[in-house]
């Protein structure tokens, strides 16, 4: 039930801050890796703590708002990026994204933040943590 809960709630927080980005202009565009960009190996242990921490956020969420204990993340999470990821398709518009793009989905929407800088220590961070959490995901049957 709590799962269900967070779900329906990082849903609604997402819609709510969709709307607000739609009429900024294109959604994915600020979620779009850039030309040329190459991802670099994150500390997981430091994504682990971005991942706990309502700092990076405008609204007082974290990561683990939706996602503690693998809470939020659906069936397809457990598949390779990139694929497609159903709130980067509603929201964004992206057909597929890459793990390090869905990260900046997220803090977008619905951490309501601006998405973190391309080439710093704290995207990839979080994205080696999601990565490290990715391989323990087991998606309910």
């Amino acid at each position: 039930m709590k799962k269900l809960a967070s779900i329906l709630l990082c849903s609604l927080l997402g819609a709510l801050a969709a709307s607000t980005a739609l009429a900024a202009g294109d959604p994915g565009a600020q979620i779009t890796r850039p030309p040329g960009y190459q991802p670099k190996a994150g500390d997981v242990a430091l994504g682990e703590k971005l991942f706990n921490d309502t700092k990076l956020s405008t609204n007082g969420m974290s990561c683990a708002s939706c996602h503690a204990n693998h809470g939020a993340f659906q069936v397809s999470f457990a598949k390779p990026y990139p694929h497609t990821v159903a709130m980067a398709r509603d929201q964004f518009g992206r057909k597929t994204v890459h793990l390090d793009e869905m990260v900046q989905g997220c803090m977008v929407m619905p951490m309501a933040a601006k998405p973190l800088p391309w080439d710093s220590k704290e995207l990839a961070a979080l994205t080696a943590y999601t990565a490290s959490l990715q391989k323990t995901f087991k998606p309910s049957k």
